[in-house]
C-alpha cells in the first residue's frame, strides 16, 4: 500500500511538471507528429522526475499526457474540413453562376473569364451543363493550334466529362476529388439544378479563415492548460 502512494506521489509530482515545462513540447506532437511512437522528452523534465523514473518512465508520461491534451485540443479545433459542407461555403461566397452557351466563339468565353476575373466557366445549355471551359484549355488549345482557335466554338475546346459535387459533400471529399483528378473547379449540382460552382480559391480562403480559429484555438489552449 505504502509503495503505491509512492509511485502515486512520484506520478502527480512528474504530471505538474509536465504541466509547467511540456505544452509546447505537446502542441508539437499534435500538430506535426501524431501517432509518431518514440519521442524523446525534454532534459527539464527529466531532471525534475523523481528517482527511479527513468527516461522511459517520462516518455510514457508524456504519451500519456500527450493524448489526453491532443484529445482536449482536438475538439477545440474541432477538423471542420472532415465536416465542413460545400453548402457552407457557397452561402459564405454566394452562388453566382457564370456560364457561356456551348456553340459561342471561344474568345467570348475569354471576354467573360477576364472581366469576372475568374478560371473557368461553365458552357450549358437550357439549364443543362454541356462541359466546362478553364483557363488551362485555353492555354492547351492556343499552344496546339494557334490563334485561330479563337474563333472555333467552345465546345470544340470545352471539358465535355464533367465532374461535380453536391451541397452535402465535405471540403476534405472535394479536395480530394481535385487532387486525384488534377482540376481545380467544381460546379455544384443539388437535384438535376446547378446552384454554384466552387474551386481551389475558394477552399484555400475558408482554410486560411479555419487556420486563424486553429491559431486562437491553440492559444487559448495553452493558456487554459
Amino acid at each position: 500500500m505504502l509503495q503505491m502512494r509512492h509511485r502515486m506521489t512520484h506520478r502527480t509530482a512528474a504530471d505538474r511538471c509536465l504541466r509547467r515545462t511540456a505544452i509546447s513540447f505537446i502542441i508539437a506532437i499534435v500538430k506535426r507528429q501524431k501517432g509518431k511512437k518514440g519521442i524523446n522528452p525534454p532534459a527539464c523534465l527529466c531532471a525534475c522526475l523523481p528517482s527511479g523514473c527513468n527516461k522511459s518512465g517520462a516518455r510514457l508520461l508524456i504519451e500519456d499526457s500527450k493524448e489526453q491534451r491532443s484529445r482536449s485540443l482536438e475538439g477545440a479545433i474541432g477538423f471542420r474540413e472532415t465536416t465542413m459542407t460545400v453548402r457552407a461555403i457557397l452561402d459564405s461566397k454566394g452562388h453566382q453562376i457564370q456560364s457561356v452557351e456551348p456553340d459561342a466563339k471561344l474568345s467570348a468565353a475569354i471576354k467573360v473569364l477576364a472581366e469576372r476575373k475568374i478560371g473557368a466557366v461553365l458552357a450549358m445549355s437550357k439549364g443543362r451543363i454541356e462541359g466546362i471551359l478553364s483557363e488551362r484549355d485555353i492555354v492547351r488549345v492556343l499552344g496546339e493550334r494557334g490563334a485561330g482557335v479563337l474563333d472555333e466554338p467552345i465546345s470544340a475546346v470545352m471539358t465535355r466529362k464533367v465532374v461535380s459535387c453536391r451541397p452535402a459533400d465535405t471540403v476534405a471529399a472535394i479536395m480530394e476529388m481535385m487532387t486525384m483528378g488534377k482540376f481545380r473547379h467544381l460546379p455544384v449540382i443539388d437535384g438535376e439544378k446547378v446552384v454554384g460552382l466552387i474551386s481551389i480559391g475558394d477552399i484555400v480562403k475558408w482554410r486560411v479563415g479555419e487556420y486563424e480559429m486553429e491559431q486562437e484555438a491553440l492559444r487559448e489552449y495553452i493558456k487554459t492548460a
